[in-house]
């Protein structure tokens, strides 16, 4: 994170990381549909729709950073980490809808808390060509997309919610680790 905020990551690993971070939003998505499946009210379907289409703005991002880039997401190997995550995310779908948004609230907090330190703190130098990224998720879009997800946890947390939630934050630190 810190080699993007000041642009001295190689441009290469930040187009692996691109790519490989549009297959797994897209299998994240999938995983809000099958939540949204599962939501038990209007009140819910109407987060999980918010959430959808939050994604979909991100894969937008992503696509429009592609053709910036000159990088077809296609034609590029996902990493290892990435398919043990989407791996996961596809386990998830015939869980509980509690089971679900713990294997998925990770994620979201952990982006949206990346994003706004970086730019609360003024880490993210003005030249750096990786900005976009952080002008993304450190929003107020991003913070409030994740607090509506975590609205969605149970009170409750039964053996199965916790392994998924504590499964997901491996996931994501190895994530992370491998586009270090």
């Amino acid at each position: 994170m810190h080699q993007m905020a000041t642009g001295t990551l190689a441009r290469e690993k930040y187009l692996k990381y691109l790519a490989t971070d549009a297959a797994f939003l897209f299998a994240f998505n999938r995983a809000y549909a099958m939540a949204l499946v599962k939501a038990a009210d209007v009140k819910q379907q109407a987060v999980f729709h918010a959430l959808i289409g939050g994604v979909l703005d991100e894969l937008k991002l992503h696509e429009g950073a592609c053709a910036k880039w000159g990088v077809d997401p296609s034609e590029v190997d996902i990493h290892p980490a990435a398919t043990a995550y989407i791996d996961f995310l596809e386990r998830l779908h015939p869980a509980t809808l509690d089971e679900l948004v713990a294997g998925m609230v990770p994620c979201m907090r952990l982006y949206a808390a990346l994003g706004r330190k970086f730019v609360g703190e003024s880490l993210v130098s003005p030249d750096s060509p990786y900005a976009e990224w952080f002008e993304a998720y450190g929003g107020d879009e991003m913070e409030g997309l994740a607090a509506q997800l975590e609205t969605l946890l149970p009170e409750v947390v039964t053996d199965a919610v916790e392994e998924n939630y504590v499964e997901a934050m491996r996931l994501e630190r190895e994530f992370f680790a491998a586009h270090a």
